[in-house]
């Protein structure tokens, strides 16, 4: 028989070892405290993070459209112009559009998305990846919905004037700020370019713009395409006739009307853009050049008709910057 004082010695040693065994397994069993508050913490952090890289944009058709708060990869289609103004360079673009605006540098490394009619190709733009899709608001709905599919994808309206467009292009790629700068920068470029015309225009001296299209009809240009350059940007006025055509139309583009109104419509100095890669339209305004009707206007008379080239018809940032130079150049001739 162990003598009494070992026997108390065992059972404390025993009594000992399970307090330490029951400690060790209540440590391993339940996770720290402070570990449990700093993933928490960094599973908020996560949630808000995510949440701030996107967010609610109302597009032109009125469809609320979450986004990429700072886009990587866009797909810009007929907007190209545009998000290079802002310092955005695209993944992709229609070519057949962007490249009777751009340069060749200017396009290169993007990719071409072309497809049939107005749509884009949806097969190629899914094989790009893109973050964000920026599409203007005459596209096809079926076209829509299928890109819709591949990302978020944002209607923008083709009929705003240009400082709204970039505006809008702006706030969506993220590019707000580089989008005032370049409304400062242009009227700050028109505003010297009025002043250098001074000299060769007469106070209240008013202008108009046509084009033929190919349906060989004539049409009288709007509140924008050549008019921005024209009344918004140089400070000319519209004939009577042609404010009143558009007085509660601010955003038709263009109306037709016939040869033999043209007397009507015409201004002090006459502009008619020749599109000279449609052999209708060409057609169309060599007819009409050639007849009394435009020989007997006052404009053609005093050497104040201008007839300009397929690029002078469109609407994009780095058309009007250009044509903020082309146009003073004609008229100081």
């Amino acid at each position: 028989m162990l003598p009494v004082k070992k026997v108390i010695c065992l059972i404390g040693s025993l009594m000992l070892m399970a307090s330490l065994l029951l400690a060790c397994a209540s440590t391993t069993g339940t996770p720290n405290a402070a570990g449990q508050g700093q993933e928490s913490a960094n599973k908020e952090a996560g949630q808000g993070n995510k949440e701030a890289a996107t967010r609610l944009f109302k597009d032109a058709k009125g469809r609320e459209v979450t986004i990429p708060a700072a886009p990587q990869r866009a797909v810009v289609h007929y907007y190209a112009a545009e998000a290079i103004s802002l310092g955005v360079k695209p993944v992709a673009t229609n070519w057949i559009n962007a490249s009777l605006i751009l340069s060749k540098d200017q396009l290169q490394g993007i990719e071409d998305i072309g497809g049939e009619g107005v749509n884009p190709n949806v097969e190629k733009v899914l094989s790009l990846s893109p973050d964000l899709i920026i599409v203007p608001d005459f596209l096809e709905q079926t076209s829509l919905d299928a890109l819709s599919k591949v990302a978020p994808t944002v209607a923008v309206s083709y009929t705003d004037d240009i400082f709204t467009r970039m505006k809008t292009m702006g706030d969506v790629l993220g590019k707000s700020k580089e989008a005032e700068a370049w409304i400062t920068r242009y009227k700050a470029k028109a505003q010297q370019k009025r002043e250098q015309l001074k000299p060769y225009i007469k106070e209240g001296e008013t202008a108009s713009a046509f084009v033929f299209f190919q349906d060989k009809l004539l049409y009288v240009y709007g509140n924008q395409r050549l008019s921005s350059t024209l009344y918004d940007a140089l400070g000319f006025s519209r004939p009577e006739k042609v404010a009143a055509l558009f007085k509660d139309k601010p955003t038709l583009l263009w109306q037709s009307i016939s040869n033999e109104a043209l007397p009507d419509y015409a201004g002090d100095r006459i502009f008619l853009v020749m599109l000279d890669n449609n052999e209708n339209a060409k057609k169309g305004a060599e007819e009409l050049m050639n007849s009394p009707v435009w020989r007997n206007l006052p404009a053609v008379k005093n050497g104040k008709a201008y007839v300009v080239g397929n690029k002078w018809s469109f609407y994009d940032p780095v058309t009007l910057d250009w044509l903020l130079d082309e146009m003073p150049k004609l008229m100081m001739k």
